[in-house]
């Protein structure tokens, strides 16, 4: 394959990917974030009320968010779909950059090997068979290398989408310890911070 037919393939996989990934991440923004329409009542209620856990609104999230061990399967088919899914857009193109990166040096160094190997397989002892075999093996083990790299790349995408899908609700302001207070005289919100080290 040559450089301008891998360039090409390069663009158009990563075009290819750019459409599915822009596709599903309407899907999942629709999903995850219905349209809702907040009146100022409710923005009113939100900033001077007492910080409440609502039970319903949290069960209905649940009942429309995938479990993550399917947005992890799904992952595996279509890399890069459990961070659009869980809105991490930003992480899709260093995913799909290092697949590409380690995907491409695979290939270059596949066909170096390969270059070799058949210069090597021609004349196994002639005088530049050792130097040949010598660049056989080191572009093998290279290939090899840059294969091991693309599949925990692929594997890290999978981890990242379900441990993100995992903590999709996970509370981190209850845990830092912000809290609103209610004052029914002023009408001023107000804010406490507690620090726990």
């Amino acid at each position: 394959m040559s450089n301008g037919n891998r360039i090409a393939f390069a663009i158009l996989f990563s075009a290819i990917s750019m459409v599915i990934m822009v596709s599903s991440y309407a899907r999942a923004s629709e999903q995850a974030f219905p349209d809702t329409r907040t009146t100022a009542d409710e923005i009113q209620g939100a900033l001077f009320a007492e910080v409440q856990q609502d039970d319903d609104r949290q069960t209905d999230d649940d009942d429309q968010r995938m479990q993550p061990w399917k947005v992890a399967m799904i992952s595996a088919v279509l890399p890069g779909y459990g961070q659009v899914y869980n809105g991490a857009i930003w992480k899709v193109p260093i995913l799909y950059g290092l697949l590409g990166y380690f995907g491409y040096r695979a290939i270059d160094y596949n066909d170096s090997y390969k270059e070799f190997r058949d210069k090597y397989a021609e004349d196994p002892d002639g005088p530049d068979a050792p130097r040949f075999q010598d660049e056989r093996d080191r572009y093998q083990e290279k290939r090899n290398q840059q294969i091991l790299f693309l599949a925990l790349a692929y594997l890290a995408g999978i981890v990242d989408a379900y441990v993100d899908a995992h903590l999709y609700d996970f509370d981190t302001i209850s845990e830092e310890g912000v809290s609103s207070v209610y004052a029914p005289e002023t009408f001023y919100p107000s804010v406490s911070v507690n620090l726990k080290f």
